[in-house]
């Protein structure tokens, strides 16, 4: 009996009562509710700073999708802002900033039983019914945090980030075949780049001499070439009127014309 027992208590000692939302309601009080699950913590403890109640929270823990601390916005004419985070292994801090009349606030605070969450009352001051209704018509729209919500912004912030990786992914390989379009059509290709080009060249019986096909504006002419002297040979009519029509230059065209140029001056020598 003694080891069930002392099993039973080791069993629940590993577990902890683990928040997932915060709420804060009440029309004649602020009760601020943290909700969660798991064993009840001991009867919270608290002290006063300023305007701020800070909450000991015992065998507590926060659910992991909030990282060690969570963040909320109060609905509440009498609670500004609520924090809650990780003190230490199974110990939470709360930090409760309180709006309006600081007067007698210690004995305003208690903690009543919940049957899902750890419960704090924070009861109005004791003053004119004005100041209660100046604090309600002040009161912010309800907003509530909870592990709900807050997966909600991771999801919305992971699809962002994947949609901006598909855009940039799009744009590149849309700027690749724009380019790779661009080089087949001439445009950067640099064979119209300048005013005289030269086409090609072929060498003759093996020496350093040989013939050259040269663009010169719109006309081709054939060139002979020596190491000591460049001498022009013949125009090309028919290759300019060739090329004007079809926008790349074939080689075999220009080694037709070489042959023919070259037999025709065989033929007058």
């Amino acid at each position: 009996m003694k080891y069930i027992l002392l099993s039973f208590f080791v069993t629940i000692s590993t577990f902890a009562f683990e928040i997932s939302s915060v709420k804060v309601q009440g029309e004649n009080e602020a009760l601020v509710k943290f909700i969660g699950v798991g064993p009840k913590p001991l009867t919270p403890s608290f002290k006063l700073v300023g305007n701020t109640i800070e909450v000991s929270l015992g065998n507590a823990t926060l659910k992991d999708v909030y990282q060690g601390k969570l963040d909320a916005s109060s609905p509440h004419a009498l609670v500004h802002r609520v924090s809650v985070y990780e003190a230490s292994n199974k110990q939470l801090k709360a930090t409760i900033v309180v709006n309006g009349s600081l007067e007698g606030l210690k004995n305003r605070i208690s903690f009543p039983e919940g049957s899902d969450s750890v419960n704090l009352k924070i009861e109005y001051p004791k003053v004119g019914n004005s100041t209660i209704e100046l604090l309600k018509e002040e009161q912010l729209p309800l907003q509530e945090i909870s592990a709900e919500n807050k997966k909600e912004t991771k999801s919305f912030q992971w699809i962002q980030l994947v949609l901006f990786f598909v855009v940039l992914i799009g744009a590149g390989v849309g700027t690749f075949f724009v380019v790779k379009f661009a080089k087949t059509k001439g445009a950067w290709g640099g064979s119209r780049k300048y005013l005289i080009e030269q086409l090609s060249y072929v060498p003759i019986g093996g020496t350093k001499s040989g013939v050259a096909l040269v663009k010169v504006g719109s006309e081709f002419v054939l060139l002979g070439v020596s190491p000591n002297q460049v001498s022009f040979l013949s125009s090309l009519p028919k290759l300019t009127q060739n090329y004007e029509e079809e926008t790349l230059f074939e080689k075999n065209t220009f080694k037709e014309a070489v042959k023919e140029q070259i037999r025709e001056r065989s033929i007058n020598v």
